[in-house]
């Protein structure tokens, strides 16, 4: 996942330095939906971990320039960031479904 190419140039217009991040999350994208076709139906994730999305950095530096930093220190930013991709950016996910809950489980 190093694949991250990053071009900079100098603009004399607007006196400043414009940096262009490309990258390649098509490997990436594709081992999720195969993990996706494998996961089985019944009995995915409920009450217990999985392994749920994999996500690209250069996806990551892409949501968070779209104000969805997955590597805050914020456990709410997170969880703002993760809800935002199982509505939005479902190809990031490796499991169907909702796995990602709104609601902070309380164990009794």
């Amino acid at each position: 996942m190093s694949d991250l190419v990053e071009k900079s140039y100098y603009d004399d217009t607007s006196d400043s330095l414009i940096v262009k991040t490309s990258y390649d999350n098509r490997a990436v994208i594709a081992g999720n939906l195969a993990a996706q076709r494998a996961a089985p139906e019944t009995g995915r994730y409920k009450g217990n971990l999985a392994h749920i999305g994999s996500i690209h950095m250069g996806d990551i530096v892409r949501l968070k320039n779209e104000g969805y930093d997955l590597l805050s220190s914020d456990p709410e930013e997170v969880k703002r960031a993760l809800l935002h991709i199982q509505s939005d950016e479902r190809h990031l996910l490796t499991v169907p479904g909702t796995p990602i809950a709104k609601r902070k489980k309380v164990w009794v």
